[in-house]
């Protein structure tokens, strides 16, 4: 596999050439963060060869035209449900606030993003990041009490409208495949890119985008609201939804929160933080995170608006029970993959520790379970359902790769172990802290950190404890409502 960076330079490079606007709801060119998922649609431009650029090439206009097919049979099937989006009967919001409905939304609970900051004179605009029909999800939000407006955008357009879309994206598409074949301006990587980026022009996931986007548009020219509150981390959408303020809305204040820890390699945040002008504003969840982006001189002004995961600081002392280990895997099957190998390996070494496996709210219980059958459960190996809190209160350490949960334990003392096969320091959100973690690739490097982890906790450096609490509440503060006046 290339490197990130590698990867990120040839995908800027095909971009510019192809034209930013054409492709900007293409997500194959933007890689947000080097974990597993991301990285696997890049895994075939290692040592490409003439040859092989023929044969993708060759296999390209058919795996285009069931792209193709597929839209427009989702645009049949999903007709009735994109004929009942309206923003006809929708308020007059003075905020609007782009956020995502996922498993980990709960109706008795504010939103997972914004929390409380939506009052009743804004709107919540949901992207349908699940299978839920848009009616279904809208019953489900009703039985709380904490977003009294939502609106959820639809999983397509009406059939004529997709093949309008799809028409625009075919021509982008075959431009890319041409390219791929006949021009001299790019490199053997850089033709591998052209082809499979030309399917995924017309994929589903860029159709999303667009489809997202048209939605908002639709919102945006019904409302007039004072501001739209989008999240960062730099996805595809974002820098839509960006490009669409600039260019049709500009009276309407853009503000982009900073919801999620950031890491080194999170290549697209740094696209998207570019394309901001003066008049935008970035919100940082802490005082870390607003450092960081002052400290790069952005167009862009920058607030500390704070975090729905913020937590008063609690000094506790850990019981002198078995060494209790946390794992934080994030939110896709992969990473769920890669701990829960790494967990059944730790269970079956006979090193007396418990371990407390947590699964990523985002993912479905459905989704989890196919990965979680293979694991045994018992006395050591522990799937946690409870509460984050419960679980921070009673680990030792915490064992993470890009996930919030180390950042969170911080503020209940807990020992970040920072896990990645590849080596490198591109996906640790605390890298920014400049807080020197242990760091594993795999269990025999694990097994050699051990005897110093169990003198850790035995003994702790009260210096490097306290350090750990300066960080934990200063990576997340309090949610201010006034950032957004």
């Amino acid at each position: 596999m290339l490197e990130p960076r590698i990867i990120e330079f040839h995908l800027t490079n095909v971009q510019k050439e192809i034209g930013e606007v054409k492709t900007l709801a293409n997500s194959y060119f933007r890689l947000v963060k080097p974990i597993e998922e991301n990285l696997s649609r890049y895994s075939n431009l290692e040592r490409p060869t003439t040859c092989t650029i023929l044969l993708d090439a060759f296999s390209a206009p058919s795996r285009i035209f069931l792209e193709l097919l597929k839209s427009i049979m989702i645009a049949v099937i999903k007709s009735r449900e994109s004929a009942s989006f309206d923003t006809s009967q929708s308020l007059q919001a003075r905020r609007i606030f782009v956020s995502h409905y996922t498993h980990a939304q709960n109706p008795s609970r504010p939103d997972v993003f914004f929390d409380e900051l939506p009052t009743p004179n804004d709107l919540i605009f949901y992207h349908n990041n699940t299978l839920l029909n848009r009616v279904e999800i809208i019953r489900i939000l009703s039985k709380g009490e904490f977003r009294p407006n939502v609106l959820i955008t639809t999983k397509s357009l009406s059939v004529w409208k997709t093949v309008l879309l799809q028409s625009t994206n075919l021509r982008t598409s075959l431009k890319m495949l041409g390219a791929a074949l006949t021009s001299r301006r790019f490199s053997l990587i850089e033709r591998k890119i052209l082809i499979s980026a030309s399917s995924a022009q017309i994929s589903r996931q860029t159709v999303a985008n667009q489809v997202n986007l048209n939605r908002l548009d639709m919102l945006l020219a019904a409302n007039k609201p004072e501001s739209l509150l989008i999240t960062l981390e730099g996805h595809a959408y974002e820098a839509l939804y960006i490009d669409l303020i600039h260019r049709k809305y500009p009276d309407i204040q853009l503000m982009a929160f900073q919801h999620a820890p950031i890491v080194p390699e999170q290549f697209g945040l740094m696209k998207n933080l570019l394309k901001l002008n003066s008049d935008d504003v970035i919100l940082s969840s802490g005082e870390i995170t607003r450092d960081y982006f002052e400290s790069l001189n952005l167009n862009a002004q920058v607030r500390l608006l704070g975090s729905p995961k913020w937590r008063p600081i609690v000094p506790e002392q850990k019981n002198n029970a078995s060494t209790t280990i946390l794992g934080a895997a994030e939110g896709t099957l992969e990473s769920l993959e890669s701990f829960a190998k790494l967990f059944q390996e730790l269970n079956k070494l006979d090193l007396g520790l418990k371990l407390i496996l947590r699964v990523h709210p985002a993912l479905s219980l459905e989704e989890s379970a196919r990965v979680l059958s293979r694991l045994h459960f018992g006395k050591q190996l522990i799937l946690s359902d409870r509460r984050l809190e419960e679980d921070l209160k009673d680990s030792h350490f915490c064992i993470y790769r890009s996930s919030a949960v180390a950042i969170e334990g911080l503020g209940y003392g807990v020992y970040p172990l920072f896990f990645n096969p590849a080596g490198d320091q591109g996906l640790n959100p605390l890298y920014f802290a400049k807080l020197e973690v242990p760091v594993f690739r795999n269990l025999s490097e694990f097994q050699e950190l051990f005897m110093n982890l169990r003198g850790l906790k035995s003994n702790p450096d009260m210096r490097h404890n306290d350090e750990l609490l300066r960080i934990g509440a200063s990576y997340y503060s309090k949610l201010e409502r006034r950032a957004l006046d």
